[in-house]
Protein backbone atom coordinates (compact mmCIF):
# COMPACT_ATOMS: atom_id res chain seq x y z
CA UNK A 1 0.00 0.00 0.00
CA UNK A 2 2.94 2.51 0.11
CA UNK A 3 3.58 2.95 -3.64
CA UNK A 4 0.07 3.41 -4.28
CA UNK A 5 -0.46 5.45 -1.18
CA UNK A 6 1.81 7.64 -2.12
CA UNK A 7 0.99 7.53 -5.93
CA UNK A 8 -3.03 8.97 -4.56
CA UNK A 9 -1.35 11.99 -2.52
CA UNK A 10 0.46 12.84 -5.74
CA UNK A 11 -2.77 13.03 -7.86
CA UNK A 12 -4.63 15.15 -5.01
CA UNK A 13 -1.46 17.47 -4.19
CA UNK A 14 -0.99 17.79 -8.01
CA UNK A 15 -4.53 18.25 -8.72
CA UNK A 16 -5.14 15.79 -11.47
CA UNK A 17 -7.77 14.15 -9.15
CA UNK A 18 -10.71 15.80 -7.05
CA UNK A 19 -13.08 14.11 -5.36
CA UNK A 20 -16.97 14.67 -6.11
CA UNK A 21 -19.70 16.10 -3.91
CA UNK A 22 -20.56 12.94 -2.98
CA UNK A 23 -21.23 12.65 1.71
CA UNK A 24 -20.13 9.06 2.28
CA UNK A 25 -17.32 9.35 0.07
CA UNK A 26 -16.67 13.06 2.23
CA UNK A 27 -16.95 10.70 5.10
CA UNK A 28 -14.57 7.64 4.29
CA UNK A 29 -12.11 10.86 3.21
CA UNK A 30 -12.16 12.25 6.75
CA UNK A 31 -11.61 9.04 8.50
CA UNK A 32 -8.19 8.64 6.15
CA UNK A 33 -5.09 9.47 7.84
CA UNK A 34 -1.54 9.34 6.92
CA UNK A 35 0.50 6.51 8.77
CA UNK A 36 4.39 6.85 8.49
CA UNK A 37 6.66 4.11 8.59
CA UNK A 38 10.64 3.69 8.23
CA UNK A 39 9.59 2.21 4.13
CA UNK A 40 7.41 5.33 3.45
CA UNK A 41 3.56 6.16 4.36
CA UNK A 42 0.58 4.77 3.95
CA UNK A 43 -3.36 5.78 4.20
CA UNK A 44 -4.83 4.00 7.47
CA UNK A 45 -7.46 4.67 9.88
CA UNK A 46 -7.62 6.57 13.17
CA UNK A 47 -9.69 3.87 14.89
CA UNK A 48 -10.94 0.29 14.12
CA UNK A 49 -14.74 1.33 13.72
CA UNK A 50 -13.85 4.11 10.99
CA UNK A 51 -14.43 3.10 7.38
CA UNK A 52 -11.89 4.07 4.16
CA UNK A 53 -12.87 1.43 1.92
CA UNK A 54 -13.51 4.17 -0.92
CA UNK A 55 -10.18 5.54 -0.53
CA UNK A 56 -8.45 2.11 -0.48
CA UNK A 57 -10.92 1.82 -3.92
CA UNK A 58 -9.42 4.94 -4.98
CA UNK A 59 -5.93 4.15 -4.26
CA UNK A 60 -6.40 0.66 -6.60
CA UNK A 61 -7.94 3.14 -9.26
CA UNK A 62 -5.13 5.75 -9.43
CA UNK A 63 -2.55 2.74 -9.22
CA UNK A 64 -4.42 1.01 -12.37
CA UNK A 65 -4.93 4.29 -14.67
CA UNK A 66 -1.54 5.36 -13.65
CA UNK A 67 1.24 2.26 -13.71
CA UNK A 68 1.58 1.15 -17.04
CA UNK A 69 2.80 -2.39 -17.73
CA UNK A 70 5.86 -3.14 -20.36
CA UNK A 71 4.09 -4.61 -23.09
CA UNK A 72 5.26 -8.52 -23.39
CA UNK A 73 7.63 -9.11 -26.11
CA UNK A 74 7.76 -12.45 -28.02
CA UNK A 75 11.17 -14.11 -27.60
CA UNK A 76 10.68 -17.02 -29.15
CA UNK A 77 9.11 -20.53 -28.88
CA UNK A 78 9.78 -23.34 -26.23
Amino acid sequence: MIPTSQRLHAAIVGKRLTLPDDPQLARHATNTIARHSRRGWRIDKPNPRAHKDAMIALCMAVERAEHQHEPVELLGWL
